[in-house]
């Protein structure tokens, strides 16, 4: 982790020199300083703090936030000794889903259907929900086995009929998604572990690769998104970290030494790419990290960014100790908000690791590009997939309809509620029929369980209206 600081900030300042900026801001350090309350006494955060002089949040208050969050998060519980915070279903109940790849009830006290998800089909399921984002990517560890995702929210959600009637989710609302890997004899110590059944395999150990987190707060509505890996998941595409002693759990060797060489990466190692798959084994992912930290040095705040996630992560891993002392071997890699929570989540107004993605829950959407002219519209961080529409709204728009979460509707889907789903301008009741109806419509795209109830709403006149759609 230093030498990845010491390689950052000395491109950095070669890059802001070329530029001509400010001397100051050539020489400019950041301290983010952990709490050490975060340990003696775990809680999760209610707010972002406002420590800048202007009486606003700067960027390390967002890191202590996402870290103070992750730490209680990952904090043995009081309820249940034997599990962390986040395993205690009462408080965050884990997202259950049928054989068919239909969302369930996960709001009661059961759990009766699959919980642990792996993208082994072609066919539409819940992509952004079970499976890496975007795409339902299968990725494999370099001993061929795949990686397994799980899905868990806090409590309040299951209050689908009070939420579904706001514009925001309340403060609190939290959504959790863990990626996991087998683990072989020799790796126990490095990694949050559980035992599991994976399909017919019994009593496997799973280790703890990667933790995306989002957090909703009176003042961020449009959630506060933050994502941790495992260190020895992947080297950074330039300037890679050295290949730890048992190897990188996602790039070979070979590949890792064709990194440091910059050589002809992508026709010898083909990295970043990985299609759905219908074996739990398979030949092994190559993966590196696009964006250390989730930022390129041209990104607005570039160095403040970088210097206050790295100088938190390393103060926070000094503290760790005990039942804690895994979590040295996890970092955040970055988070992502807006600056102002009136106005959409626009590429203007987001702050933070703009390039935000996680390798193994994000490996094939990684190449995140900002410029409008050339990413057609799409840039592939966060708010790219989950769209905030502004606190600042004249009409009541709910949740739903701004696509803002999308385990929110598979929730309501699975409790049998109904849904506005954005669907784009509609003119007509003809044309309603086929944009909200039907396998591909708004309601079977949102969910594999939503059906069209046969009524849509105007909510943008001429640029948005809403389906209604309905669980069974």
């Amino acid at each position: 982790m230093e030498n990845r600081l010491k390689l950052i900030t000395l491109f950095s300042l070669i890059i802001l020199s070329l530029v001509g900026m400010p001397a100051q801001a050539k020489t400019q350090t950041y301290e983010c300083a952990a709490d050490k309350t975060w340990f003696t006494n775990p809680s999760m955060p209610i707010e972002v703090k406002k420590s800048a002089p202007n009486g606003e949040s700067n960027f390390c208050d967002f890191y202590q936030f996402s870290w103070q969050a992750f730490i209680y998060l990952m904090s043995p519980s009081d309820k249940e000794s034997a599990q962390r915070n986040f395993q205690v279903t009462s408080n965050y109940p884990i997202l259950e889903v049928s054989k068919d790849k239909k969302p369930v009830n996960s709001c009661d006290d059961t759990i009766t259907e699959n919980t642990l998800f792996v993208s082994l089909d072609k066919a539409h399921g819940l992509p952004e929900r079970i499976h890496q984002a975007g795409d339902s990517a299968t990725i494999y560890d370099q001993q061929g086995d795949v990686v397994y995702y799980d899905v868990r929210f806090s409590r309040n959600m299951c209050n689908v009929a009070d939420i579904k009637t706001k514009n925001n989710f309340p403060s609190g609302t939290t959504e959790m998604k863990t990626a996991w890997k087998v683990l072989k004899d020799g790796e126990k110590d490095n990694y949050l572990t559980i035992v599991t059944d994976v399909g017919t395999q019994k009593n496997v150990t799973l280790g703890m690769i990667g933790f995306h987190l989002a957090i909703a707060t009176t003042d961020h509505p449009e959630f506060v998104w933050a994502t941790f890996e495992q260190k020895n998941n992947a080297p950074d595409c330039t300037n890679p970290q050295p290949t730890p002693a048992k190897g990188w759990s996602f790039t070979s060797n070979q590949c890792a030494d064709l990194l440091k060489k910059n050589s002809v990466l992508q026709l010898e190692c083909n990295f970043n790419t990985a299609k759905s798959s219908e074996s739990i084994t398979g030949n092994p992912t190559e993966i590196c990290r696009v964006y250390a930290y989730g930022t390129d040095l041209t990104d607005p705040n570039a160095l403040e960014n970088v210097g206050s996630i790295t100088s938190l992560n390393a103060n926070v891993a000094a503290l760790l100790s005990g039942n804690m002392a895994v979590f040295k071997n996890y970092f955040n890699v970055g988070a992502l908000w807006v600056s102002n929570n009136k106005e959409d989540s626009s590429i203007s107004n987001q702050r933070g690791s703009l390039r935000l993605a996680n390798t193994v829950a994000e490996t094939t959407f990684q190449n995140v590009d900002l410029n409008p002219k050339t990413n057609q519209g799409f840039a592939s961080n966060c708010f790219g997939c989950h769209n905030f529409e502004g606190s600042g709204l004249t009409t009541n728009k709910n949740t739903t309809s701004g696509g803002l979460s999308h385990i929110f509707d598979d929730i309501a889907a699975g409790m049998g509620e109904c849904l506005d789903v954005q669907a784009g301008p509609i003119m007509s009741n003809s044309q309603a029929e086929a944009i909200c109806g039907g396998a591909s419509g708004a309601c079977g795209n949102s969910s594999s369980i939503l059906k069209w109830n046969g009524q849509w709403t105007t909510t943008v006149p001429g640029k948005m209206s809403v389906c209604g759609c309905c669980g069974s």
